[in-house]
């Protein structure tokens, strides 16, 4: 048997529906290496990932999805082998949250404005104290009936353009990278096919990009081979993940059914003992 990563796990501690532990341990049971606790805008949940990981066969990998803003254009830049104690990066991770708990007020504010009796109180109850995001609201929206599933509630209210929809708070990719360069971690750009901006990731790459997540569950065969030439080509590390977050009501991947081979693991750990090394 080989030995294989899933690189992009989301925890509790943002807005998956799995603990740390239990998503160590799921990660265990199906068999993987290696495990990457990649939460959104925090590094709250890698400690508990790492304790529990001391008496499994499971590596953690400390990672962050840092959501970051080009224009009009989302862009999540993953972060691995992070100093998730790294300062700075704490900081702006804990202004983030809290720009994302006024964020979903905004959004409850708006929903109950056209009729939908959503209970802010129930979204922060959902997020079970992690950073709050769009799918802690798509739940609760959800909940009250008022869509048939998560990604019906996507669709319907929380989508730019939506009637409930309520701007992020600015990051631009190129600081999220400096972030992570400066944490002593390897800056990717998550998701790149429902990105499609190539130039951008070019660019990206001349301020510190080093990889792309070209293995996603929305990537169809078609994107992957596309986006694995792109990353050879260009000098990427291709990374990958299932993204899983185990939210009810929603179609989602579980942990593991998108993975890379061990070697991904240790291009980004090698990556990351260089740039640590690089510091002043």
């Amino acid at each position: 048997m080989g030995k294989w990563a899933d690189l992009h796990v989301h925890t509790t501690a943002s807005d998956g529906a799995l603990t740390p532990t239990e998503v160590v341990l799921e990660a265990e049971r199906v068999q993987l290496t290696a495990v990457g606790i990649a939460d959104h805008d925090t590094v709250d949940g890698i400690d508990e990932a790492l304790t529990v990981a001391e008496d499994c066969t499971v590596e953690v990998v400390p990672a962050i999805e840092i959501s970051a803003t080009h224009n009009t254009t989302e862009v999540h830049i993953l972060g691995y082998f992070i100093d998730h104690h790294n300062e700075q990066l704490v900081e702006e991770m804990r202004f983030l949250r809290k720009a994302r708990l006024e964020r979903a007020r905004l959004m409850v504010e708006k929903l109950r404005s056209i009729g939908v009796p959503v209970e802010f109180d129930r979204v922060v109850e959902i997020a079970r104290g992690g950073a709050i995001g769009r799918p802690h609201v798509a739940r609760a929206i959800y909940e009250v009936g008022a869509a048939s599933s998560l990604d019906a509630a996507f669709g319907k209210f929380l989508q730019a353009g939506g009637p409930a929809y309520v701007p992020r708070p600015k990051v631009t990719p190129g600081h999220a990278i400096d972030l992570i360069i400066h944490a002593g971690g390897v800056p990717c750009c998550a998701h790149v096919a429902k990105l499609r901006h190539d130039e951008l990731i070019l660019k990206l790459k001349d301020v510190g990009l080093a990889g792309i997540e070209v293995y996603h569950p929305d990537h169809p065969p078609a994107a992957i081979r596309f986006y694995k030439r792109f990353a050879e080509r260009h000098g990427l590390i291709a990374v990958g993940g299932s993204d899983a977050h185990y939210l009810p009501g929603s179609v989602s991947s579980g942990i593991g059914s998108v993975v890379v081979g061990y070697d991904v693991v240790e291009r980004l750990k090698s990556l990351s003992e260089d740039t640590r090394q690089r510091r002043p």
